[in-house]
């Protein structure tokens, strides 16, 4: 539950919510929205906070387009006109949401996956960012890409030297709750982890968790976290399994909470880690008894 905007360095700020929300100002209160929650609940509440706080709404930034993340868009453009920004891929599912779970049970999906925690309300992206030096409405900024979460999440540079990373990392407590990371890309996934070591900010700031001075040691955690679930995948390979039981397999070990919509982000994930252990020649693919299966090389 939000409970105030919190002033990191110079005009930078970010509100403590379930999903942080990041507001970089200029001197006059003109500000950019980093995120912007899961619905027109958060979408209200930011535009209360920003107001307490003289200042004024000029631009939306999606680090990527999970409903977490953009589902406050719709209420706030419709209250403010403002633009939004997003990268290529991004923008596609931003403004069609039913992407997300089409694309998770890849077929039109069940009715118990169209909610608002896997279908944002629809908002335009009307500028794409990919990477790079930028500025919006005077305030300069810059675009990093951290692919592997989400294929084109993007992480957000302030100039008082604050990055707002989206969910390139979780804190340790967040992936000791949910065990199983949400991940689409796991390659990306371990080169933006490997990245971000070598930036030098004074405040990285998680979608999820806490403001970190130095986030060494929790990147270490995730990359551990990913190589533990690997490792975990090619010794319960060691004869062909389906994905469905290497799903089942990795929802017992990590001991995931289940509904239909975790199911297939779970399946999801898994799917994001075949591919990976796949392409890097450490498992083979075979169809047997109908049924596409893995094994351990």
């Amino acid at each position: 539950m939000p409970q105030s905007i919190v002033k990191l360095k110079g005009n930078t700020y970010y509100i403590d919510s379930a999903v942080n929300i990041g507001l970089i100002s200029d001197d006059k209160g003109n500000t950019i929205i980093i995120d912007t929650g899961l619905d027109d609940d958060m979408g209200r509440k930011i535009l209360k906070f920003m107001g307490e706080q003289n200042l004024l709404p000029s631009a939306i930034i999606n680090t990527h387009s999970h409903a977490d993340h953009c589902g406050g868009n719709s209420f706030i453009t419709k209250r403010t006109g403002i633009p939004v920004y997003a990268s290529y891929f991004e923008k596609q599912l931003i403004e069609c949401p039913l992407l997300e779970p089409f694309y998770l049970f890849s077929a039109s999906p069940l009715k118990e996956m169209k909610n608002k925690f896997l279908m944002a309300k629809e908002s335009n992206v009307n500028h794409i960012r990919e990477e790079g030096e930028i500025e919006i409405q005077g305030i300069p900024l810059k675009i990093i890409p951290l692919f592997g979460h989400s294929p084109g999440m993007i992480g957000v540079a302030s100039y008082d030297n604050v990055l707002f990373v989206g969910d390139a990392f979780f804190s340790p407590y967040i992936l000791d709750k949910h065990g199983l990371g949400y991940f689409t890309d796991i390659k990306n996934t371990l080169k933006s982890l490997e990245y971000l070591k070598n930036l030098k900010y004074d405040y990285f700031v998680p979608s999820h968790g806490d403001v970190l001075e130095d986030p060494m040691p929790t990147i270490e955690v995730n990359i551990k976290r990913i190589n533990e679930i690997a490792e975990k995948i090619l010794e319960f390979c060691s004869e062909p399994k389906s994905r469905e039981e290497i799903t089942a397999y990795m929802i017992d070990i990590y001991k995931v909470k289940l509904n239909i919509g975790q199911y297939y982000l779970t399946s999801s994930t898994i799917s994001a880690f075949l591919t990976y252990l796949t392409d890097e020649g450490m498992m083979t693919i075979e169809i047997s008894e109908n049924n596409l299966k893995w094994k351990r090389i």
